[in-house]
């Protein structure tokens, strides 16, 4: 993770706990009162999507700082260095070109649907696609500061490797009465 950013990632980690809770208690709330008390909470289910798209683009911006996204380096691993530089250089630019579609796509929509009101909470519709848009922003902070610190030597994990990493061969004791005879 960029050092000079863990201070914001660490606002996004908080943020996600607030708003999963906050959508697990309506969304509870919600359903008891419903099944419960023929009732509910009208603003519920918009309130509660909108802080799922929050969590899950939030989320998603976290997980490529910390570098936790699914990874397959069955090939990259085995490529000389020269050639997971270059793999490198072609991922990253094709993930700042998607960063970029991204912004520009959610920041248009942004624009278009802020006037808009959802019809029960009152909240501007633009606020659905306005998370895609800060974590596009933040997400192509990360690759760039990737792609710098890369250009000063210090490739990540997952493309510096010299030689394929093979799990630890582990051995489960089996009870004797389980032994084949």
């Amino acid at each position: 993770m960029p050092v000079p950013l863990q201070w914001l990632f660490k606002a996004f980690d908080v943020l996600v706990v607030i708003f999963m809770a906050l959508m697990s208690l309506l969304v509870f709330a919600n359903v008891v009162l419903r099944y419960g008390f023929s009732s509910g909470i009208a603003f519920s289910v918009e309130v509660s999507r909108l802080f799922f798209i929050w969590v899950i683009f939030l989320g998603s911006a976290v997980a490529l700082a910390k570098g936790v996204h699914l990874s397959v380096d069955t090939l990259v691993s085995r490529l000389p260095r020269k050639a997971r530089f270059a793999c490198f250089l072609v991922a990253y630019g094709l993930m700042l070109w998607c960063c970029w579609l991204l912004a520009v796509g959610s920041w248009s929509l942004t624009l278009i649907e802020w006037g808009n009101r959802a019809a029960l909470s009152g909240l501007p519709v633009g606020l659905n696609y306005a998370a895609a848009l800060v974590a596009a922003i933040t997400m192509a902070v990360c690759l760039l500061v990737g792609l710098w610190q890369a250009l000063r030597g210090s490739l990540p994990a997952t493309w510096s490797s010299t030689e394929a990493a093979e799990p630890p061969l582990t051995v489960i004791p089996v009870a004797p009465s389980e032994k084949m005879q």
